[in-house]
């Protein structure tokens, strides 16, 4: 539990002021953990829900399926992500969380979520907050994944990974984890296994970045963003460093 509500608060602290109330609130949440494997689903499109999941350790996915098995997948989420928060009010799915890789999970009943935002404001006023970056990550992914070719919306994909794991407190030096392969990748971005393989290969072979054993280094961000066509604005963290400047830096 330490770890996952360390990484939110880190996360909300990058976007808002964290009062001590609100770590108390956070840190006395009843929360009931569990791992999954990869591929597990966690809530389906369509079911209803009765608590939030957070994320403690490894990555989510937000995702819908045509009826031929045809899947897109929206979103990721990592440690001290609440990827389906706006299930407070929005209870029933219009879409499926799942795990793209091996994880750890924590479950929160919305009815102690309730009792910790109505006791503090401010609180309620962040995760609020959070909530509508996620949504405007949202909409950046969607322009890259319908307008950009695949050299660039992967470039972007791995400058929003690190940052957002910056924010969260899960970089090292200039790396950060990502256990998933390249079929994921090009599940990801929309394109196949064999077109994710060319396309890491091109970011490698131009020395911006490298992804070996499930860490990937960013070894010249500057060009890795400008590739990427990468402006950070959008996730409306406080620290204009985050993102301008190499992540691993903070």
């Amino acid at each position: 539990m330490t770890k996952a509500i360390d990484h939110l608060l880190n996360r909300l602290e990058a976007i808002g002021h964290v009062t001590d109330e609100d770590r108390k609130a956070l840190r006395n949440l009843p929360i009931k953990e569990a791992n999954l494997v990869k591929g597990t689903e966690i809530v389906a499109d369509g079911e209803t829900s009765s608590s939030c999941c957070m994320v403690v350790s490894g990555y989510l996915c937000r995702s819908k399926t045509l009826l031929d098995g045809s899947r897109q997948i929206f979103s990721l989420h990592t440690a001290g992500d609440i990827p389906d928060l706006h299930s407070l009010h929005l209870n029933r799915m219009d879409h499926s969380l799942s795990a793209i890789s091996d994880c750890r999970i924590a479950r929160i009943p919305h009815e102690a979520v309730y009792n910790a935002l109505d006791a503090c404001p401010s609180l309620n006023a962040l995760l609020w907050r959070d909530t509508l970056i996620d949504s405007a990550a949202f909409r950046a992914w969607m322009l890259m994944l319908g307008q950009a070719e695949a050299v660039p919306r992967m470039a972007h994909f791995f400058c929003e990974l690190f940052t957002r794991a910056a924010m969260a407190g899960l970089t090292e030096n200039n790396t950060f984890p990502l256990p998933l392969t390249q079929a994921d990748l090009g599940d990801i971005l929309g394109i196949s296994m064999v077109h994710a393989n060319r396309t890491l290969q091109d970011l490698r072979g131009r020395g911006v970045m490298d992804f070996d054993q499930q860490i990937v280094s960013i070894l010249r961000w500057d060009d890795l963003r400008k590739l990427g066509q990468f402006d950070p604005s959008y996730l409306h963290y406080l620290d204009g460093r985050i993102g301008r400047e190499n992540p691993a830096k903070l």
